[in-house]
């Protein structure tokens, strides 16, 4: 048995850090894509090649037998933290060199013994490969749509096991999100649920904290240039930063965060109104993308005022707009990436043009499209 499987990255299109407050986001996939190749294999092991994180290791299949299906194993559904403490310490019995290398091998046998606990999977030798093209711990959603390939590929192997047919339908996405959720947990304490919901479902996604999320099906896909500042950042000390100037100024910072939250809903509007539209959308669709671009610029002069932004970001937005397009900061700011949207008529002499203005400027820039496809099958 062979197969294929791969989950698309996320942005965040507007309203990051409002979302902290229960406030409106809207995030989309990145056709930046995750792929798993799963193979099965007679040799007694379980074989792993992950050379995004340097790590290729085989492990004998008895051996997890012998650690994960005895009575002091703890269930997934019972005793989460005893069940994922008995992860680490399999994981390190294993060895690793870095911490990237441990959050992938404690996500992988989470997802692997959590299924088969679950779903009655029986672990059997095989191969897997994993690679991305999304760059690691950059805000781009990668450990999400790593968690959702290993889900899918294990519940996928679970069917076929018990000779029933994978669909992903809305059950079995369900499900795959929920597994990813679970393994997020791991990696990142108290995630919002948008980054698995993104990359398990694809489209763009409406979000609000705790509430279900919304994919905008039969939403536009849009063109991108996706511009990282190569400026290492912290999510938590940008987060921490906001909340220090929304206890201090209330009155200031509160209007700022609704204002950031009425910027999401507006684009909202607009997305949804695109699916709308006649044939090619003529003047609706460019009135659509002008809307867009303003919001856009709203919504960064008012992260800029939260002071989330860097020069860096501001230099990425100043030559946008020297070419009539818009970009934001995406993820917490203070460094990290930007986005700028392209029209659809945008000619590729302009894209090539602030390219290159961006690559001498330190920066690297890649194009890709939103709100494609989330997770994908493929039989071999």
């Amino acid at each position: 048995m062979e197969f294929r499987v791969s989950a698309p990255g996320k942005i965040v299109l507007y309203g990051e850090h409002a979302v902290v407050y229960g406030k409106t986001a809207v995030a989309a996939s990145l056709d930046l894509r995750t792929t798993l190749e799963f193979k099965e294999i007679e040799d007694q092991i379980v074989g792993l090649s992950m050379p995004k994180v340097r790590l290729q290791v085989n492990i004998p299949v008895g051996d997890i037998h012998n650690y994960f299906s005895n009575e002091s194993c703890p269930k997934f559904k019972d005793d989460h933290n005893n069940f994922y403490l008995h992860v680490q310490n399999y994981v390190e019995k294993i060895g690793y060199t870095n911490l990237q290398q441990k959050l992938a091998l404690e996500a992988f046998f989470y997802l692997l013994i959590a299924i088969s606990q679950v779903e009655g999977l029986s672990v059997r030798p095989f191969r897997i490969a994993i690679d991305s093209a999304l760059a690691i711990s950059s805000g781009l959603g990668s450990s999400a749509s790593f968690a959702v390939c290993i889900a899918t590929c294990f519940l996928h192997l679970s069917n076929a096991q018990k000779n029933e047919l994978s669909s992903l339908d809305a059950n079995e996405l369900e499900k795959i999100s929920r597994f990813a959720f679970s393994c997020e947990k791991i990696m990142h304490g108290t995630p919002s649920g948008i980054d698995n919901s993104v990359c398990t479902y694809g489209s763009i996604i409406e979000f609000r904290r705790g509430e279900t999320l919304e994919p905008i099906l039969g939403a536009m896909q849009m063109r991108v240039l996706l511009v990282d500042t190569r400026v290492q950042r912290s999510t938590k000390a940008q987060v921490d930063k906001l909340e220090a100037l929304k206890r201090r100024y209330p009155s200031i910072f509160g209007p700022v965060i609704e204002a950031i939250d009425n910027v999401s809903k507006e684009a909202l509007e607009v997305i949804k109104t695109v699916r709308s539209l006649p044939g090619d959308g003529g003047e609706g669709l460019h009135s659509s993308y002008q809307q867009l671009m303003t919001l856009m610029e709203v919504n960064q002069g008012l992260l800029a005022t939260c002071q989330t932004s860097h020069p860096s970001l501001d230099r990425i937005c100043a030559e946008a707009k020297n070419y009539g397009l818009a970009a934001k900061l995406t993820g917490a700011g203070g460094g990290g990436y930007a986005y700028i949207l392209l029209l659809p008529d945008t000619p590729t002499e302009t894209i090539t043009s602030i390219s290159k203005k961006l690559i001498a400027n330190g920066y690297l820039v890649t194009l890709t499209n939103l709100g494609g496809a989330g997770v994908e099958l493929h039989t071999l």
